[in-house]
């Protein structure tokens, strides 16, 4: 697994490393005397506000970058320190400047840093998926160039070649998908890898030459799924499971046939009776009936057979209990919906012409009248009145 850079990335890591060091312009180190001289702050206080600030927005990040302003404020800080450090008179201003000119190198780190990103997203993008692939774990040494390399571009930044780094981009990122593919290898197809290996050691070929052929087809094919289509890692990660499943077979099978070939005449008899008590076991595990004896072939495939047998037969049992326990349920009764009351008519009333008084319409209507249901007149209420003669 080799990295190969690029001619054009070759000839621009040589020629940038005229640009290691940063000079600040007159122009900056008389702000960051301006500055210090008024500030009314510290260089205890300077120095905490650096230090804060530095954590507060990731100095790992910020050497990486922008190298050359972070190694220049890192220079600063010392000076700063080491001024501090001689209780000298006059070494208080000094501390400061050299305070105030740090905390402005890592304002511009942090413009930078920001700047980089603007302008060489897909390479910060390429290489923020290699560290969330764990290749600097997984492939160290591969990792540890790309990530210089970066460094580098970033810094063609740094100085104000923009266009320059804009177009090196490019093939920068085809070096990062090398190694994205070589880790995705390493992460999904590694232990199958092995497996094929460690088979072909003990004479695959010629033990198990059709799930050698199965497994190394489907290594293969995997293999080529990933560099075409290295970012769908869901079919990635399902075609590297069966050339996984694949390669363990491999391996057991030609295992197993490698020892028979190297085992005695009563070493494999031995093992051929083991198979047969296996299966008797797993009858008997089972509740099955007893299997005649047969070809091992035959009594497996009746093995199998009476297991399928048993399982719908169990299946038959679990939907039996369930309808009964649906039938068991209580039921929940269903409350009457509330009605409205019917309101009794009260009798109609008729007056008497002759007598001035009330009477039952009864007494006009002889068919309807009953004796049962004799009123009291004294207790009647009466809707209407109607005068008759």
């Amino acid at each position: 697994m080799f990295l190969r850079f690029n001619i054009t990335l070759l000839i621009f890591l040589l020629t940038s490393c005229a640009s290691e060091s940063l000079v600040q312009s007159e122009q900056e180190i008389n702000m960051a005397k301006q500055e210090a001289t008024n500030s009314d702050k510290s260089p205890e206080s300077l120095l905490l506000d650096y230090e804060n600030k530095l954590s507060a927005f990731g100095g790992e990040s910020l050497f990486f970058y922008a190298p050359l302003n972070m190694r220049q404020a890192s220079v600063r800080i010392e000076k700063a320190k080491a001024l501090l450090n001689k209780s000298i008179p006059g070494t208080v201003s000094d501390s400061k400047f050299e305070l105030s000119s740090a905390l402005r190198l890592l304002d511009k780190a942090l413009s930078i840093r920001q700047s980089v990103k603007l302008h060489l997203k897909a390479a910060d993008t390429n290489f923020t998926e290699l560290k969330n692939l764990q290749t600097p774990l997984l492939l160290p040494a591969e990792f540890i160039k790309i990530k210089e390399a970066f460094s580098r571009l970033s810094k063609q930044i740094e100085i104000g070649n923009i266009q320059e780094a804009i177009q090196q981009e490019p093939d920068f990122i085809k070096d990062m998908l090398v190694v994205e593919i070589d880790t995705l290898r390493q992460i999904y197809l590694e232990e199958a890898t092995n497996h094929i290996q460690q088979a072909k050691e003990i004479y695959a070929e010629d033990y198990a030459p059709a799930s050698l052929k199965k497994a190394q087809k489907l290594l293969l094919s995997t293999q080529a799924f990933i560099e075409k289509s290295y970012r769908d890692r869901n079919t990635i990660s399902e075609m590297s499971k069966e050339t996984l499943k694949a390669s363990k077979k491999l391996y057991f099978v030609t295992k197993e046939a490698f020892a028979f070939h190297q085992s005695t005449n009563e070493e494999n008899e031995k093992k051929i009776i083991n198979s047969y008590d296996f299966l008797r076991e797993l009858g008997t595990n089972f509740v099955i009936k007893p299997i005649e004896i047969a070809e091992y072939s035959e009594q497996r495939t009746e093995l199998l057979k009476q297991i399928k047998l048993k399982q719908q037969e169990s299946k038959a049992v679990i939907e039996n209990l369930q309808t009964k326990k649906e039938l068991s349920k209580p039921i929940t009764p269903q409350l009457r919906p509330p009605q409205t009351p019917i309101k009794m008519a009260s009798p109609i009333v008729i007056m008497s012409q002759e007598t001035n008084k009330a009477v039952l319409p009864e007494l006009f209507m002889p068919n309807t009248y009953s004796e049962t249901n004799e009123t009291d007149e004294e207790d009647l209420e009466f809707d209407s009145i109607e005068i008759v003669k």
